[in-house]
């Protein structure tokens, strides 16, 4: 074990992937039950991983703070879909430390980003409604070089799947069924 990850588990994956693909496949996905006003709650889908049905039973709520109409019992979407994309970026740096036989102490990560609601409001049909850029600053210390961890970012813009799903378009395909 090294950062509370198992080494040979981690390896072990990664074969496994080299020679079956299909296990490399995983399927996530969410339901959301509006409550009322802002207020939703959002429960996880079973996952699907290779050939393995994982159960994956969370449930999060989801508000607005009160300027944006909502009674401010949850984070909105925006601060989850940071934390999501924050979190896959831990997840990588740390796996990556971990293969690289880098000891982390202590990992903070901080992520910003501005958005300007005249176009979600429909004052300005002309604004982008997304976060036209986020900023992040890693905080790290362990026994890493300066030079790994750079190495470490470097491979969290390539192989975090979060930060790619943002990063690059992705094709979303909807329907309705009333």
């Amino acid at each position: 074990m090294l950062n509370n990850i198992n080494i040979a588990g981690l390896s072990e994956y990664a074969n496994e992937v080299k020679e079956t693909p299909k296990e490399a496949q995983a399927t996530y996905g969410v339901e959301l039950e509006w409550i009322s006003g802002t207020k939703s709650t959002v429960k996880t889908k079973n996952m699907v991983l290779g050939d393995h049905k994982l159960v994956r039973d969370f449930e999060f709520t989801i508000d607005e703070p009160t300027q944006l109409l909502g009674v401010n019992a949850a984070p909105n979407p925006a601060e989850y879909m940071l934390g999501g994309l924050a979190g896959c970026m831990a997840v990588t740096f740390m796996a990556g430390a971990t293969a690289m036989h880098i000891e982390i102490d202590q990992l903070k990560l901080e992520l910003d980003g501005t958005l300007d609601l005249n176009g979600f409001l429909g004052t300005d049909s002309n604004k982008n409604t997304g976060f036209p850029e986020l900023k992040f600053i890693f905080h790290v210390k362990g026994n890493g070089t300066e030079a790994q961890y750079q190495k470490l970012i470097e491979r969290v813009s390539k192989h975090s799947p979060n930060f790619n799903t943002i990063k690059n378009e992705v094709r979303l395909i909807g329907s309705l069924n009333s």
